[in-house]
C-alpha cells in the first residue's frame, strides 16, 4: 500500500496466478485497479469501482471479477487501502467498505484520545509526501531476484488501536497504519536472526515456603471469611495451626540460629553446625527477549542517477527514525515504525527464510569515505556531480513485539518460510 500525491494505491497478485500483478488506485478521480500482464486480449485488464460495484473492460477483466476469490481478495484490499486513509482523505474518495456492516464481538476501550487531551495535539506533516526507493537503480519488483523490503508506516499507539480492552493492546502488526515509503534493497550475506527468552536462577527456602503455606491459608481464610462462610476464630485458628505445623518440623534453636544471623549479617547456621540453608534454587522463565536486525550495505553509485537516489535513501532513513515535534514544541511524538520483508523473487515472502514484526529503527550509520579517502564524481554540475563515491551503510532495527509459540498458527506470517 502506498501514497501517493493523488491519492493512495496498492498492488495485489491474482490469487489463480501470481505473475498477474494489480495495481489499486484510490484518488479523487475514482477507484481503479488495473494490469499490464494479459493472458490473452489486446488491451490490458482495468476493473473500475462505482456505485457500490466493480465492472471491467473486457472478457478477462470480467472473467476475474467473476473468480470468488479474486473479488474477495479485490475487496479485501480496497478495504484496507481506503482504511489507511485520513479521515479527510476518505471523504473525498467515493467508496463504501464491504465489511462495514459487520458485526464485531471484540470488546472496545473506552478510553480515547480525546478523554486525555491529545487529540488536539498538532503534528506538522510531512510535505515530501510517499517515497519509494531502490538500490541497485537497474533492478526492478519483476525482475528474478530475491530483495529486502523495508515498508515505513506512522506509528499507531497500541491503547487506543480500537478493538482492545484495559486488559489487552493489539499487537502493533495489527493496527491499521499509514504507510510513508518502501526501500527494496538487494538481500545481503550474513542475513542471520537470534531467537532467545529470559531464564534465571530463583530461590526458596524452607522458611520462606513455611511462610507462603501460611500465607496462602491465610488469604483462603480471609476470602471465606469475608464471605461469610467461616467464623472468625475458625479463621485465626486455621492460620495458627499451618504456622505451628511449618514450625514443628523444623529445630528450633535452628530457627533462632538463621534469624540471628540474619540480623547481625552472618552465617552463623554455617559456622556453627556446617549446614547450608537448601534454597530449592531453580531456573524460572523470566520473560520473552526481543530481536534485533542488524544490516550492512556498500552503495556504489554507478550513474548520476543512482548518485541521487542513494542520496535519498540515506536521507529517507535518517528522517523516518527521527521523533516529530509538535507545532508548539511542547511534545515529541513517535518516529515512524518500519516492517522487514524478506521478498521472493516472484513478489511472496521468502518461504525459507524468517518473517520479523514491525521494528523500530534504532541507529542508522553512514561512512562517507569507506575506502579510507576522500572521493567524489564529477558529473559537470549534474544530478550526481559531487556525490561520493561509495557510502557504508549500517542499519540496526528492533522489533518492538515479542515472538510468542501462537504467533505460529495465529499469525498468517508465522506460517509462512521458518515463521518468526
Amino acid at each position: 500500500m502506498s501514497v501517493t500525491d493523488t491519492g493512495s494505491a496498492l498492488n495485489f497478485q491474482n490469487v489463480e496466478d501470481s505473475k498477474q500483478i494489480w495495481d489499486l488506485r484510490m484518488t479523487d478521480d475514482g477507484i481503479t485497479a488495473s494490469t499490464v500482464y494479459r493472458f490473452k486480449g489486446l488491451f490490458p485488464p482495468k476493473l473500475t469501482y462505482k456505485d457500490g460495484k466493480w465492472t471491467g473492460n473486457g472478457a478477462e477483466a470480467r472473467a476475474f471479477l467473476k473468480n470468488k476469490k479474486n473479488l474477495k481478495n479485490l475487496n479485501t484490499n480496497a478495504n484496507n487501502l481506503y482504511k489507511s486513509l485520513d479521515e479527510s482523505e476518505q471523504t473525498n474518495i467515493n467508496y463504501t467498505p464491504t465489511d462495514n456492516n459487520k458485526a464485531t464481538t471484540r470488546p472496545t476501550n473506552p478510553l480515547t484520545r480525546g478523554d486525555l487531551g491529545l487529540g488536539s495535539v498538532d503534528i506538522p506533516r510531512d510535505p515530501e509526501g510517499f517515497f519509494i526507493g531502490r538500490y541497485p537503480l537497474n533492478q526492478k519488483d519483476t525482475d528474478n531476484f530475491d530483495y529486502l523490503r523495508i515498508t515505513c508506516y506512522d506509528y499507531e499507539p497500541g491503547l487506543f488501536s480500537g478493538g482492545g480492552s484495559f486488559f489487552k493492546i493489539d499487537d502493533i502488526d495489527k493496527r491499521v497504519k499509514k504507510r510513508r515509503g518502501v526501500v527494496s534493497l538487494p538481500i545481503q550475506p550474513g542475513i542471520s536472526e537470534q531467537n532467545s527468552v529470559g531464564w534465571g536462577n530463583d530461590e526458596i527456602n524452607p522458611l520462606q515456603l513455611a511462610g507462603a503455606g501460611a500465607a496462602g491459608a491465610a488469604m483462603s481464610g480471609i476470602s471465606n471469611f469475608i464471605a461469610g462462610e467461616k467464623e472468625g476464630a475458625e479463621f485465626f485458628n486455621r492460620v495458627g495451626d499451618t504456622g505451628k505445623a511449618a514450625l514443628a518440623s523444623v529445630d528450633q534453636r535452628l530457627i533462632k540460629s538463621f534469624f540471628a544471623g540474619q540480623a547481625v549479617g552472618a552465617n552463623i547456621i554455617g559456622r556453627g553446625n556446617g549446614l547450608a540453608i537448601n534454597n530449592n534454587v531453580e531456573v524460572l522463565f523470566n520473560g520473552p527477549n526481543l530481536r534485533t536486525f542488524n544490516y550492512n550495505y556498500r552503495f556504489t553509485p554507478r550513474e548520476p542517477k543512482e548518485a541521487d537516489k542513494i542520496k535519498q535513501i540515506i536521507r529517507f532513513f535518517k528522517k523516518t527514525m527521527a521523533p516529530k515535534r509538535s507545532t508548539s514544541r511542547i511534545f515529541l511524538k513517535s518516529p515512524d515504525v518500519f516492517k522487514l520483508k524478506y521478498t521472493f523473487k516472484n513478489g511472496d515472502s521468502h518461504p525459507f527464510l524468517n518473517n520479523i514484526k514491525i521494528c523500530a529503527l534504532n541507529s542508522f550509520t553512514v561512512d562517507y569515505t569507506p575506502d579510507g579517502s576522500y572521493s567524489t564524481y564529477d558529473d559537470d554540475g549534474g544530478r550526481g556531480d559531487g556525490s561520493m563515491t561509495s557510502y557504508q551503510v549500517g542499519i540496526s532495527f528492533m522489533e518492538m513485539t515479542p515472538i510468542y509459540n501462537d504467533d505460529f498458527w495465529n499469525d498468517d506470517e508465522g506460517k509462512e518460510g521458518t515463521g518468526f
